[in-house]
């Protein structure tokens, strides 16, 4: 790319680049937010969160853009926040791909993008676009489709620079299609996904093991959830933090980023039809050895 592709990028986001992130939001969501029935249909949701039934939810065509415009806003600002770190943007630099696991919502799609305007900027021209594969077991695509129209609409963001992808795939039933794409990525993410597939130790276990297997060396794997108890599994009647898992195996990934807790606070006097909460949760960026 030539150099004036990378401050167009950056100012693309204005003043604020987390009311950017909301109004992309806005557009991707507006015929969500004018559904008569979206307070129920939300209400709806998270009752079944409640009890942890997550195929009622996302199996349900007509759930998928309310909870988008309800969750999405949070992450995508916290992903920013998170990939705007020194780590993480010397990654975006390279023009990786990125597979993200359990992303169908969008969050990653609208934090790593946002993010990649600083970091493309002075990422010289590698010939190929930053990749995003956003993966789920839910067919996402038409949600991701408004998303990522509003991203080239709003922040000129085009197929040169950035590259989007989708791929429906089951973590808990791997298939050899899915394992390529972790070999094939420079960087392989799961982000709020953790917890909530793999409360089973035997299904984490294969999940790991899976990661060792075919992440290149050099590579590089994010974790990140919730900082509560919500985020353990349960071994031998003892509760463990999930990134447990992945700090004993050193042998296979070297510790780059390691916090238990960090707070994302946004910024004050945003502008979004609905509330956006603050996060608590841990990060662990690995480098497969």
């Amino acid at each position: 790319m030539g150099g004036g592709a990378g401050p167009r990028m950056e100012e693309a986001l204005g003043k604020s680049p987390q009311q950017s992130i909301l109004n992309v939001l806005r557009i991707a969501c507006a015929e969500a937010l004018r559904q008569p029935d979206f307070g129920d249909r939300l209400q709806g949701i998270k009752q079944r969160f409640y009890v942890r039934d997550f195929d009622g939810i996302f199996l349900e065509p007509a759930n998928l853009p309310v909870y988008t415009a309800q969750y999405v806003p949070r992450r995508a600002l916290c992903y920013y926040d998170l990939f705007c770190r020194p780590e993480l943007q010397a990654i975006l630099r390279a023009r990786p791909t990125v597979y993200c696991l359990g992303a169908g919502a969008g969050s990653e799609l609208l934090g790593i993008t946002a993010a990649s305007c600083h970091a493309l900027e002075t990422g010289g021209g590698s010939g190929r676009p930053l990749t995003i594969h956003s993966q789920d077991y839910a067919d996402w695509s038409a949600i991701l489709q408004s998303l990522e129209s509003a991203v080239r609409y709003k922040w000129s963001i085009t197929e040169d620079l950035v590259s989007y992808a989708f791929s429906v795939g089951n973590l808990l039933e791997m298939e050899a299609e899915m394992e390529a794409h972790i070999g094939g990525a420079q960087l392989v993410t799961a982000m709020f996904v953790f917890n909530e597939l793999f409360a089973d130790k035997g299904n984490a276990i294969k999940f790991v093991k899976t990661l060792v297997a075919h992440m290149r060396p050099g590579s590089h794997f994010l974790l990140v959830d919730s900082a509560g108890s919500f985020s353990s599994v349960s071994v031998a009647g003892k509760e463990y933090m999930s990134y447990m898992f992945f700090d004993s195996l050193r042998q296979f990934f070297e510790p780059v980023i390691s916090e238990d807790s960090s707070w994302f606070r946004h910024a004050r006097a945003l502008n979004y039809p609905l509330p956006v909460e603050n996060m608590r949760y841990f990060v662990r960026l690995y480098r497969r050895k």
